[in-house]
């Protein structure tokens, strides 16, 4: 309990350094898994396994044999949101690897006067490597945009504790996310969406948790308050069902395209887990995700 303290204590003197900014590289904040895109990302307590890489990396020391997860999302504009994700235990800890891309359709380009001027196409995308120790772990991650050929890069770093309260149903999580060097086009350079997160999960009912969680984007000065619950059953011959719900709210208004409810469902079997989510992530409409994690 105590190295969460520290933890929770050094993230709120990042963000109470922290100026605001224009903000670049928005694709970090997507979600990366559907069991959580179900609960309205409430994940900084909940997040567990290869797929807590971009939640709180603390969750991936609940890792205890090789995993993979792969999740993905049809986003704006033909552009699809995907993630690969790899984790195992090593001695006392477990590691992960996972690549983050945001595709985007190839667009058209116009010169001065209106005429088509051929196409271009964009991406982003990250690498982290991360670990999960006990009750803390990190993350660092190389992010890579790409418009037209143009090119630009940052570094950053997650941190984030997770601690099970010994006499109560309760786990606290508390995390912070791409704490970094900004990046940069052209001559232009744009803050990370750096983000602090508390929050806790409480196991209500047996096999039942509800998730509360409060986000603050630093540079963006937006508070984002999410609540989700999880009911899952297992059947006998690992064999089991899960469902899910969550609402998020990014302020205290709800008139925020990115706010409002968020449900999923997911389905066990043979070692493996498959999740489907239906969220409201942007102002456009919702979005469908569906990620398959399989233990080995």
């Amino acid at each position: 309990m105590k190295n969460t303290i520290k933890i929770f204590s050094a993230i709120l003197l990042v963000s109470a350094a922290a100026n605001a900014a224009q903000t670049g590289a928005q694709f970090l904040k997507i979600d990366t898994d559907a069991r959580l895109s179900g609960m309205a990302s409430a994940g900084v307590a909940s997040a567990l396994g290869v797929n807590a890489l971009n939640y709180n990396p603390a969750g991936l020391s609940a890792i205890n044999s090789p995993e993979v997860a792969f999740s993905h999302s049809q986003w704006l504009m033909d552009s699809s949101h995907d993630f690969i994700g790899f984790g195992m235990p090593v001695k006392k800890m477990s590691l992960a690897l996972g690549i983050t891309r945001l595709t985007n359709g190839k667009m058209e380009a116009r010169a001065d006067d209106g005429s088509a001027a051929g196409g271009y196409s964009a991406y982003d995308q990250a690498v982290s490597l991360g670990f999960g120790f006990r009750n803390v772990g990190g993350a660092v991650k190389y992010i890579q945009s790409s418009i037209a050929g143009v090119k630009a890069d940052a570094f950053a770093v997650d941190l984030g504790g997770r601690q099970k309260l010994s006499r109560l149903p309760v786990t606290l999580g508390v995390g912070v996310q791409n704490l970094g060097t900004g990046i940069k086009y052209l001559s232009q350079r744009d803050n990370l969406p750096l983000s602090v997160n508390a929050g806790f999960t409480v196991a209500v009912l047996p096999g039942m948790g509800l998730s509360l969680e409060v986000k603050r984007l630093v540079y963006d000065k937006q508070t984002v308050f999410s609540a989700g619950t999880e009911y899952a059953m297992m059947t006998g011959n690992d064999l089991g069902f899960a469902l899910r719900g969550g609402y998020g709210l990014t302020g205290l208004t709800r008139d925020n395209g990115d706010s409002g409810l968020s449900v999923g469902a997911g389905v066990m079997a043979l070692g493996a887990q498959l999740d489907y989510a239906v969220s409201p992530e942007t102002g456009m409409g919702s979005v469908q995700r569906i990620t398959l994690k399989k233990k080995f």
